[in-house]
């Protein structure tokens, strides 16, 4: 079997793995989903139909791949992890490692579904380029959208599929540790850095593209007192003004993928706000793409989940 084949379905699959509750039983396997003279709908219906439930919530589910020396994120990844899982971050800089692994995943896995590698190329990948926020003061965002075409050249040459940028936050207290990961303080211009980003990473030569994430989605740089993963006490009036903007300038620029955020929002986790997630995000805006949890902002519960480090899936403990 040809993994490529398979390789257009994978971001599809992962919006439409949670579309039925139930999942099927182990049988025979018919591959009309490994057939790309189908029409993709078609394929992907072909492959929900005879997924179980463990599978789609591995599908669902991301781990990680190598060492990764984000301070955030120290943890050694296991490469023995399920090779049903939909998506690793992927600190390999070895093309041919990736491919092996997804050469494991594919041909280890009931259904050979090829897996989605993403990582945090925020401001260039072997070329870097200056922060975001200094990127910001050259008021050129055609200069931004060129540093991400870079970036994405370099990212796919190493195996890289999805980048968790830009980050689109507006920073408004320096208290806040992640000001200069973002592009300043106004909506406006953070929107049009946003969509400048977006159209870099995801342009039009192929293979040298990949997808974008919009983060932190929202009002992440609102959190009171600069705290990371604190409260957030915004307003209607200020999330429409102030923080959606940029996010709405990120979606009509064809943005793939948002990040939620760490924060709540009055009350409500952003990670499963109702409000921002169906009706802005799908209804008003007509985003089509998928949602992705940040940094164990989701966590396992005592019941069935996948562990974030091991991406081994937990059983309901007695």
């Amino acid at each position: 079997m040809n993994w490529k084949n398979l390789s257009g379905i994978s971001t599809y699959l992962m919006l439409l793995v949670c579309s039925t509750g139930s999942g099927a039983k182990e049988t025979s396997i018919a591959d009309d989903y490994k057939n790309p003279a189908l029409p993709l709908e078609e394929r992907v219906e072909s492959l929900l139909s005879q997924m179980t439930l463990e599978e789609k919530v591995l599908q669902l589910s991301q781990g990680v791949l190598g060492r990764d020396y984000n301070v955030n994120n120290l943890v050694e990844g296991n490469v023995q992890a399920d090779p049903r899982m939909g998506s690793m971050i992927c600190a390999l800089e070895d093309p041919e490692k990736r491919n092996a692994y997804q050469k494991f995943i594919v041909e280890k896995s009931r259904l050979g579904i090829p897996m989605i590698f993403g990582y945090d190329v925020i401001h260039g990948y072997k070329t870097i380029f200056p922060v975001p926020l200094a990127q910001a003061c050259s008021w050129n965002p055609e200069l931004v959208r060129e540093c991400c075409v870079v970036a994405a050249k370099e990212s796919k040459a190493s195996g890289i599929d999805w980048t968790f940028s830009p980050m689109i936050d507006i920073g408004r207290d320096p208290r806040w540790g992640r000001v200069v990961e973002g592009y300043g303080e106004d909506p406006y211009a953070t929107g049009v850095f946003a969509a400048a980003a977006v159209k870099g990473y995801q342009g039009e030569t192929v293979p040298y593209r990949m997808v974008a994430c919009l983060k932190h989605f929202v009002g992440y740089g609102e959190s009171e007192g600069g705290r990371d993963y604190s409260y957030t006490d915004i307003s209607r009036q200020a999330l429409w003004e102030t923080y959606l903007p940029p996010y709405e300038a990120g979606v009509q620029a064809g943005a793939r993928t948002l990040m939620g955020a760490f924060n709540d929002i009055c009350g409500v986790p952003a990670s499963a706000n109702a409000y921002i997630l169906k009706e802005v995000l799908r209804n008003k805006w007509g985003f089509t793409g998928f949602v992705v949890s940040d940094w164990s902002s989701v966590p396992p519960t005592d019941g069935p989940g996948v562990c974030g480090q091991c991406g081994r899936l937990r059983q309901k403990s007695s």
